[in-house]
């Protein structure tokens, strides 16, 4: 079989034509295999951007391409036309499929057309790869991450460059090759090929779709087996259908959540079964004061909490929400601040306007990413302030913001998660993390630093951190495929105890200080606010405690105009 790898780097522009962004390839790399899995002939060539005319910074720091570089380069079609010669009859394989996807976007942005000139045969050699190693399918694995797990010495190979990154592919075709067990992975590159690749998956969140059948949202009994009764009302939250439950049989009570996904091979329906969750009220007669290292303060009713040792921080305002002096009932009393919860918008725009008006945040300046627990980051500014809260905000990825535009509010959503707080005096700069699980043991708090360093040339050593209101260690216990990745991680057993039977414990605010520390801060200039949203569940939303029926906290930071 005759074989080449293919890698491309690219650079988020924003066309005119399409009025949004566009992954605009900048880079080809790739190599064919010869005997033994070694290099038997290279492709290298850099693409003059036709779109977006500037390198983005965070690019150019990833990857060490240059401005000059990409002037040099020639046009994107011509550069197919090359990679095409060079190809030959050759199965392309790329690792994962997102430079195919990215390749069928330009193509189709430069010459009309949907279909790539050279692709004839492909395979996607992660998923191949994964297979092979046992990781199954449930979370993509990074090219450096197996390439680690196989031992190999890529030491001298420029991470995130296309020629290097497929030299490295390589080498890992060469570990897990098997000439009978790869055939089922290469695929015709037909019309069927391409619908199927360039197919988006959706979740259905509508009841009277006609994709959805009266067995998607039936349950059984998780104790005697018999068919349950829906007592209360569907209602949508995280893109799944949740309703409460009761057995005619035994009289069982439980919570019933279903997903309903539109995939290309059909629907999928993924059900689970919950007990029904613990809902407290609000505290009654909260008294200002500490709580732990952070202070309540009480305005007009509302509660907000904030760091003790930030009381004299000047030039910023900061501020992470309780459930204190909303006008939301129910599971949402009574400050809730997330509009995809199930509460009626009129209730949380309420909301927003008397936490805003207490806490001290300008309304209409509000900025939310997209929370979906990866470690993207994006510098926002005037022009996007209500995005993610008024307006949807268009970004698929965005868990940590920052800027350096006073009056800019930074928000991030957190109900057990990890918010953390960075100011930097010296360049008047601030940002705003949020950290699930994923995100702390991906190193999310020092991902931040760098990239505040990147932006506004904030030195770690004068960069100040707080971090929120969260899930403790004592209350954070999970299973052993979990506790693996914080063990992984350097110093992992200082955050990571266990097992206890099955279980082991996470400390997030451990591993997030010593995330923070490998960056470069300072002990000193990193705080722990120390509150506990499970322990402190009347006061705060925890979506452990209450098992998804919550409200929504929201942490807050701003720089003063």
């Amino acid at each position: 079989m005759n074989i080449a790898i293919l890698d491309l780097e690219w650079n988020a522009a924003y066309s005119r034509k399409l009025k949004g962004y566009i992954n605009e390839i900048i880079e080809f790399g790739a190599v064919k295999c010869g005997e033994n899995f070694q290099p038997a002939d290279t492709f290298s060539c850099f693409v003059r951007p036709q779109v977006g005319k500037r390198l983005n910074s965070v690019v150019a720091g990833l990857t060490s391409i240059t401005q000059e570089n990409l002037t040099a380069g020639i046009p994107f079609m011509q550069a197919v036309s090359r990679f095409k010669h060079w190809l030959g009859d050759c199965v392309v394989m790329t690792w994962g499929s997102g430079d195919i996807l990215t390749l069928i976007e330009n193509c189709r942005y430069f010459s009309g057309s949907g279909q790539v000139p050279f692709l004839t045969r492909y395979c996607d050699l992660q998923r191949f790869a994964q297979e092979r190693l046992g990781l199954g399918t449930g979370e993509q694995a990074g090219l450096e991450k197996v390439a680690n797990l196989l031992g190999l010495d890529i030491s001298q190979m420029e991470h995130h460059r296309a020629l290097d990154d497929s030299l490295v592919t390589l080498q890992v075709l060469g570990q897990v090759y098997d000439s009978q067990a790869i055939e089922p992975y290469i695929q015709g590159c037909n019309q069927e090929f391409y619908e199927k690749m360039t197919f988006r998956t959706r979740y259905i969140k509508e009841l009277d779709d006609p994709q959805v059948r009266p067995e998607h949202l039936a349950f059984l009994c998780p104790s005697c087996g018999a068919q349950a009764r829906r007592t209360g009302q569907w209602s949508l939250r995280n893109r799944g259908f949740r309703a409460e439950f009761r057995c005619p049989g035994c009289g069982g009570r439980f919570i019933g959540r279903v997903l309903i996904k539109q995939k290309y091979e059909g629907v999928s329906v993924n059900k689970k079964i919950y007990p029904v969750p613990i809902i407290e009220k609000p505290r009654e007669n909260p008294q200002p004061g500490p709580i732990a290292q952070m202070e309540l303060t009480l305005k007009e009713g509302v509660g907000f909490l904030r760091f003790s040792a930030w009381k004299n921080l000047a030039g910023v305002t900061h501020a992470f929400s309780t459930r204190l002096g909303g006008v939301s009932s129910k599971e949402f009393a009574a400050m809730n601040l997330g509009f995809e919860r199930g509460d009626p918008e009129e209730n949380v725009e309420e909301n927003y306007r008397r936490f805003c008006a207490a806490a001290g945040f300008d309304f209409d300046s509000l900025v939310c990413g997209s929370q979906v627990h990866k470690t993207d980051i994006r510098r926002v500014g005037a022009g996007d302030q209500g995005a993610g809260i008024w307006r949807p905000n268009g970004w698929e990825s965005a868990d940590g913001l920052c800027t350096n535009v006073p009056g800019v509010t930074l928000v991030v959503f957190g109900a057990d998660c990890v918010p953390v707080y960075f100011v930097d005096p010296e360049n008047r700069a601030i940002g705003l993390a949020h950290a699930g699980w994923r995100g702390a043991a991906a190193g999310m708090p020092a991902i931040m630093a760098e990239r505040m360093a990147q932006e506004f040339g904030s030195d770690p050593q004068k960069l100040l951190a707080a971090i929120g209101p969260s899930i403790c260690r004592d209350c954070f216990e999970v299973d052993e495929p979990v506790a693996k990745e914080f063990l992984a991680l350097p110093g992992g057993e200082m955050f990571t105890e266990g097992p206890a039977g099955e279980k082991y414990h996470v400390d997030l605010w451990e591993c997030c200080r010593q995330s923070l520390l490998g960056a470069g801060l300072p002990p000193e200039h990193i705080w722990v606010g120390g509150v506990c949203t499970m322990e402190n569940s009347d006061l705060i939303f925890s979506h452990r405690k209450t098992r998804g029926q919550r409200g929504s906290n929201c942490a807050m930071l701003a720089l003063d105009p």
